[in-house]
């Protein structure tokens, strides 16, 4: 098989982007709590916290983290990845 043709892997192909919805978020502090947690994993690429929506988009390498892993990080500080019926959030991780 003729391989000269064929693009190299880059880290970026390993990354990949949820949002999850978080239950117990209400304050500026919650929002620093939980960008300090994915931040300080290895295996965050981004994280942005949406206090008002109650949301987290997070991108992150497959190869290292899955989703479920991260709502573990999150159960870790004390929040809870939650479905949401009322808003176009996708509902992730298994129903409480």
């Amino acid at each position: 098989m003729d391989e000269t043709n064929i693009q190299p892997r880059t880290d970026e192909d390993f990354f990949d982007t949820t949002r999850i919805a978080i239950e117990g978020m209400t304050c500026d502090k919650c929002v620093e709590t939980i960008e300090r947690a994915f931040r300080g994993k290895d295996g965050i690429g981004d994280v942005r916290v949406d206090r008002v929506n109650s949301t987290a988009t997070v991108t992150f390498d497959r190869r290292r983290l899955d989703v479920p892993a991260l709502h573990d990080l999150l159960l870790e500080h004390g929040y809870r990845a939650r479905r949401k019926a009322d808003d176009e959030v996708p509902a992730v991780g298994p129903a409480a």
